[in-house]
């Protein structure tokens, strides 16, 4: 129970959540004896705005992002602050907010550093300082923010290494999952389709958390290199991601292996039950390495397995059936794929149990670092993104507009506190409607209920303002720990720390529920409006980019398969960056769809072809890494004519579907007659060498075995991938066509449009 409970306390969320409280909290006991509050709220808010801001990185990114995000609290605010009231402070206004959104062109960074700047435009709003006021104002900001840093500074040191070890136990928890998932396709009866999806929602969290990682692992090289412990999470790392891709690139048809070894159905039933163990073992060496817990191996693997192998070989006995040597060479690549995992799991747990952790990482380094994503800070990055087709632009246009619109609504009706509507508006509203649409209820609804039962504690405490600090504290924490995990109780526990500090620095606390309901209705109005009538960025829209992308990335990664099948040589740089894309677009795309399902219907176009498609994908990724893995892991013979024609069939066929959904089919792209007729002599042939190695006796001689396997497996895996690739290419066509019979019919419903294209 109380590892459960601190696996669930000990975590980032939690820990970011301390740094921000403890920098809030250190301004109001420093000037607390000289009753100086509003210079510890100033400091307080300094600090607050300033830690969006840092992020999980090494010590010399961290350190420079927080100080540029100190010193751009106080710029905003002194800015805004000093052309108040003049006629030029709405332009410059507009200015600042519009290039804060911009700057989100350069990254995860630099879009939390945009993300202060807007709240601190909407809180400089809040008070009117002059003079040396208002300059005093801007260095009690700046001094919030320097705190921060030093807070931050203070946690780094204390457990420089503690992020690593959340996203190592973390990725180890999702590969577990995954593989749970993986196991349960071996039910009969099960719904595969499901599970494909929940996979694939899997393969999202984990393209993120593998992103994490690459880079805490190769920014903090000079620690790792050095540090027993942080060369087992980049050995662990490498692990898993060699585990997950033996798991997608692994396909079986579980019906037709059912039927196969009808004979014997306990085979199949112990193989899941050794797949779930799979499982089970990467969590709970995830659990340890979380908990800094000595790790016990509970599971014999290789007794497992050889049980399972000696089933196999009775089977081949005791069985009547003319299938039995299909079902053998079937089933010999589940055993292939167990023991890959299985020698992957040894890995793992090697990691732990050992004292000392010497292995030689250097080489595991060079090739992390090139798959790195850089980030470049040009002048070119904003340039290009300064027009209509950049979802920035629209979004940094869209959000200016709003921010006016709730500024002006403001000062019209001089709404008590009127900048939360705009600190509304910044919090909640995001490129998609989707996002913002979910975000906005959830703001509503947890500012009412954490309003009221700010009220309901109020009421009971009086005035006791003691225990009303202490329970601002703990709302705070809670406020922002759960921010991160759960939007709508994080909101119900931060507005319960703002009703309950303002309880005790003003007397007029009443008013405040009333006023910041209302504010947060309008922010979210006019967050929701915003986003559906100016420029709206439909998924609908952006889903055939995702479409596009992932079909190029499978179609880059075939071509090296056949380069590496055909050359005999190891994987290459080119095969595993290609690799990677591969995987990282599939889950790009599925992450797409998940956003058009949460916009209205109208919007949800093509939908059911779009869905289909993107799993489409996601089986020919898995089908053509099988054939990766294969080859990667044996000694295969040489490839044929056949194979290479096969190959370029696919390529065409992914070419064709590429060119369709950009809108670009040219000529030289279709498939003609004679590619049609090569590839069906092509397939008859493979076919036919498939068929007469499984009528040949099943023999103990290893060569033959292996050549036997060989053929059957390639072949196919290879069948299967044309027939996916041609399923591909006619969906992709009828998406094209049904976008052009919409387009038709907006134009005869728009004649002014049907004038203007003539």
């Amino acid at each position: 129970m109380l590892q459960k409970a601190r696996k669930y306390t000990d975590n980032t969320h939690l820990a970011d959540s301390l740094k921000i409280t403890i920098s809030g909290v250190i301004p109001f006991l420093v000037f607390m004896p000289t009753q100086q509050f509003d210079w510890a709220f100033a400091m307080a808010v300094g600090a607050l705005l300033t830690a969006p801001v840092d992020i999980p990185s090494n010590l010399k990114d961290k350190i420079n992002g927080i100080l540029v995000g100190a010193l751009l609290v106080p710029f905003v605010t002194l800015l805004l602050s000093l052309t108040q009231g003049n006629w030029y402070f709405y332009p410059v206004f507009i200015f600042i907010i519009f290039s804060l959104g911009m700057i989100s062109v350069y990254g995860h960074r630099a879009n939390m550093l945009s993300f202060s700047g807007l709240l601190a435009a909407s809180l400089g709003l809040a008070h009117s300082y002059t003079g040396k006021d208002l300059w005093m104002h801007g260095l009690l900001l700046l001094l919030g923010g320097l705190l921060y840093l030093l807070v931050s500074l203070a946690f780094y040191f204390i457990r420089p290494r503690r992020y690593g070890v959340l996203q190592t136990s973390e990725c180890m928890d999702l590969t577990s999952d995954y593989l749970k998932y993986r196991s349960q396709l071996w039910t009969p009866g099960v719904n595969a389709d499901k599970i494909v999806e929940e996979q694939l929602n899997i393969q999202i969290k984990l393209n993120e958390v593998h992103e994490n990682l690459r880079e805490f692992l190769v920014l903090n090289k000079a620690n790792t290199g050095n540090s027993s412990n942080n060369r087992r999470l980049l050995v662990a790392f490498s692990t898993l991601v060699e585990i997950l891709e033996i798991a997608v690139s692994t396909s079986f048809d579980h019906k037709e292996l059912h039927k196969l070894l009808d004979d014997d159905p306990s085979i199949i039933r112990d193989y899941q039950a050794l797949a779930e163990d799979f499982a089970t073992t990467i969590k709970e060496i995830g659990d340890s390495l979380n908990m800094g817990l000595n790790y016990k191996p509970k599971y014999d693997f290789d007794r497992k397995l050889v049980a399972l192998q000696e089933k196999l070989t009775a089977f081949i006995a005791d069985s009547k059936s003319p299938t039995k040597v299909e079902a053998v060479l079937s089933f010999s690549n589940v055993l292939h794929y167990a023991q890959s995992q299985i020698d992957k799991i040894h890995i793992l747990e090697r990691i732990l149990t050992e004292q000392t952790f010497s292995e030689n990482v250097e080489d595991r380094f060079k090739e992390l670092e090139k798959f790195l994503t850089p980030v470049h800070y040009r002048w070119e990055t904003l340039i290009v993104n300064l027009n209509f087709t950049s979802t920035i632009f629209r979004h940094a246009t869209r959000l200016t507009l709003t921010i006016l619109i709730g500024l002006i609504i403001s000062n019209i009706f001089n709404l008590l506190n009127g900048y939360w509507i705009l600190l509304t508006i910044v919090v909640i509203m995001r490129p998609g409607y989707g996002l913002t649409k979910t975000r906005s209820f959830e703001r509503v609804i947890g500012t009412v209920l954490g309003g009221l039962i700010a009220f309901g504690l109020l009421f009971i405490l009086q005035d006791n303002h003691t225990l009303i600090a202490y329970l601002t504290i703990l709302t705070m924490i809670l406020g922002y720990w759960f921010s991160h995990t759960d939007y709508k109780i994080g909101v119900t526990f931060i507005t319960m720390y703002v009703v309950l500090i303002y309880a005790i620095l003003t007397p007029n606390f009443m008013d405040l529920l009333i006023y910041r309901v209302i504010d947060t209705l309008i922010g979210a109005l006019l967050a929701l409006g915003a986003n559906y009538l100016l420029w709206p960025s439909w998924e609908f829209l952006n889903v055939n980019v995702h479409l596009s992308k992932s079909i190029q990335a499978n179609q880059q990664y075939v071509k090296e398969i056949k380069e590496i099948y055909n050359q005999k040589n190891d994987p290459s740089l080119a095969y595993k960056l290609a690799r990677k894309y591969a995987f990282i677009e599939v889950g790009n795309l599925m992450a797409s769809f998940q956003r058009m399902i949460q916009e209205p219907k109208s919007k949800q176009r093509l939908r059911s072809e779009i869905y289909e498609l993107a799993v489409l994908n996601h089986t020919f990724l898995s089908t053509a890494a099988s054939i990766g893995v294969y080859v990667q892991s044996r000694h295969t013979t040489k490839a044929s004519e056949s194979f290479n024609m096969v190959m370029d069939y696919i390529d065409k066929n992914l070419q064709l579907t590429s060119n369709l959904l950009n809108n670009t089919p040219t000529e030289e792209d279709l498939i003609t007659a004679e590619d049609h007729e090569s590839y069906r002599v092509s397939m008859s042939y493979l076919q036919n060498i498939r068929e007469y190695e499984l009528k040949k006796s099943y023999s103990d001689d290893l060569q033959i075995k292996n050549l036997m396997e060989e053929s059957t497996m390639v072949i196919q895996q290879l069948t299967w991938l044309a027939h996916l690739s041609e399923k591909i290419l006619k969906i992709s066509k009828v998406i094209r066509d049904k976008r052009e019979e919409m387009q038709q019919k907006k134009l005869v419903l728009n004649p002014t449009i049907l004038f203007k294209k003539g």
